[in-house]
């Protein structure tokens, strides 16, 4: 079991580290803007206005996907649409929503955006994340998609879904550490297969409902 201190620490790292560049950005700007003499320079607006919006982002991602991980009740995998959105306008790869309607524990809407976040690491050079959910037997499966050259899941991000090698987490592998332990503790099933410049992301659960 990971310790509370070190779990808050590592999470703190991790935002930290998706920070840097967007907080880069906007002080790169304020300090063109210091140095314009007045004069407006629509390069510093440009990398202001990508900073915040990059930042922004961001944050109201990491407070939907890790700060109200622990959020009860019933919800729609929907909810997660909107901060989805929003993160994927920041990154490289284009976001497909082709998803129809899924209720499902709360717990579980998280599971899923955290795998799409997961998703946008798998394709360095950008691509397609596409979201698709189907009936099974069992109740209900949700797949993530990712397209693109050189796709590829690491195999420490795997490893930490599987909530393996806890002893060497870092900030690189609490996000998907914290993933796998909410899929756990909620009873959906977490599962990926790679292909050509292709990886999806799997999850299955008995509360899933199409």
């Amino acid at each position: 079991m990971i310790e509370n201190t070190k779990l808050t620490a590592l999470v703190a790292s991790r935002i930290c580290h998706d920070m840097v560049e967007p907080m880069s950005a906007i002080i790169q700007g304020l300090e063109m803007i210091k140095g314009a003499d007045g004069k407006t320079d629509p390069d510093a607006l440009s990398l202001l206005d990508s900073g915040v919006g990059k930042a922004w982002a961001k944050l109201e991602f990491f407070r939907f996907a890790l700060a109200g991980a622990m959020a009860e009740g019933e919800s729609e995998l929907e909810e997660g649409r909107a901060v989805a959105v929003k993160l994927y306008s920041v990154l490289k790869p284009e976001l497909v929503w082709s998803a129809p309607a899924v209720t499902m524990p709360r717990p579980a809407v998280r599971v899923i955006v955290n795998l799409l976040l997961i998703a946008n690491e798998c394709l360095p050079r950008g691509g397609t994340v596409e979201i698709l959910a189907e009936k099974t037997a069992e109740g209900g499966e949700v797949r993530v998609i990712a397209t693109g050259q050189r796709a590829k899941l690491r195999e420490a991000t795997a490893a930490a879904l599987r909530g393996e090698n806890e002893a060497e987490l870092s900030g690189h592998t609490i996000q998907p550490t914290l993933t796998g332990l909410l899929a756990r503790q909620g009873g959906v099933e977490l599962a990926a297969r790679e292909g050509e410049e292709r990886v999806e992301l799997i999850a299955r659960s008995a509360n899933f409902r199409l």
